[in-house]
């Protein structure tokens, strides 16, 4: 899973479109919620060390939110629409 997901997170760094597109939408903004409940900092500092290549701290969080149920769901629909 993690291989496919760094993939997935290349793909995204690499289609500005894309990204915008994902971050407007709903499962975009649902997302972005949870992975900003702590404020944003560690989301900043994953976003930070992927704009650097380090992709393995925005993996960890993606992989932690996917741990409940809506997360996984919402991470699933995200993944469907990068394909």
């Amino acid at each position: 899973m993690n291989l496919e997901l760094q993939e997935q997170i290349k793909k995204i760094q690499q289609n500005k479109a894309l990204a915008a597109q994902l971050m407007r939408s709903a499962d975009g903004q649902k997302l972005l919620a949870m992975l900003t409940r702590d404020g944003g900092a560690q989301l900043k500092n994953a976003a930070n060390a992927a704009s650097k290549g380090n992709t393995a701290d925005m993996v960890r969080m993606i992989a932690q939110i996917m741990k409940s149920e809506e997360g996984s769901k919402i991470v699933h629909r995200i993944n469907e629409q990068i394909k």
